[in-house]
């Protein structure tokens, strides 16, 4: 603002100076009639000297290069903050997904723990049961052969009845037919074996201990000889006849027969 005003003084004092020439041109003439020079007017200009206005001076450019520092320490402080808290996010962002990655963890381990119990469980269960199932085969057994023990025992007793009646039965048709020998003692005794088939029929008659006499020994056999066959043992069992009638041994005495 002050070098335009300056410029517009120095323009106007050009201005009246060219004014002032054309006016003393202008009052010429080419006749030489004598005139009457009138004097001229002198404008006198004075050359206004414009004191330059005060101006701020211009900042120190050690000022311009502390603010410039400053304010790259500002935008490198703004860097900084702004990775700080990128870096704080991602450091928030990696914890939450390893506290979400253990969670993870925590629960599968959980599941293969419940499964594991579960199987545990379920194979006890399976064990319980298979207790239980040998358990009450053990005591079905048991009983069975209980059971089978008492049948035994009975049929061995029926059998026993049946086979003194069986041999009852024999010595009645033994003794029957026996005729002692006058010279038949008490002291005196034969044991004969006796050979049979499953039709009763005597097939053999041994003596296996002999009276020492003859005559007894003879009666005795001649005794079986003449029965020849019992009839009943025809409706025995194979197996009773086998174990117990196959061969029989009979102790005669004098005064009686035994089996």
């Amino acid at each position: 603002m002050v070098q335009r005003g300056y410029s517009v003084a120095v323009l106007a004092s050009v201005g009246l100076h060219g004014l002032l020439v054309l006016l003393l041109v202008a009052g010429w003439t080419p006749e030489n009639e004598r005139r009457q020079i009138k004097k001229p007017r002198v404008i006198e200009a004075q050359l206004l000297q414009m004191e330059p206005a005060v101006t701020q001076p211009a900042p120190p450019k050690e000022d311009s290069a502390a603010r410039q520092r400053a304010e790259q320490q500002e935008r490198e402080a703004r860097a900084q903050r702004e990775q700080e808290r990128r870096e704080a996010q991602r450091r928030k962002e990696e914890q939450a997904r390893q506290a979400a990655e253990e969670r993870k963890r925590r629960e599968e381990a959980a599941r293969r723990e419940r499964e594991r119990q579960e199987q545990l469980e379920r194979e006890r269960e399976a064990e319980r049961r298979r207790q239980e199932e040998l358990r009450r085969k053990q005591k079905a057994e048991e009983l069975a052969r209980a059971m089978a023990r008492e049948e035994q025992a009975m049929e061995a007793a029926r059998n026993q009845e049946r086979i003194g009646s069986y041999k009852g039965y024999i010595v009645s048709q033994i003794e029957a037919n026996w005729s002692r020998p006058p010279s038949a003692r008490r002291d005196m005794e034969v044991v004969l074996e006796i050979q049979l088939v499953p039709t009763g029929r005597v097939v053999g008659v041994t003596v296996v201990e002999s009276s020492g006499n003859p005559s007894f020994d003879r009666s005795a056999e001649q005794a079986v000889l003449k029965v020849g066959q019992f009839d009943r043992l025809q409706g025995m069992e194979p197996a009773l006849f086998e174990q117990n009638f196959r061969t029989l041994r009979l102790l005669f005495r004098p005064e009686d027969l035994r089996l």
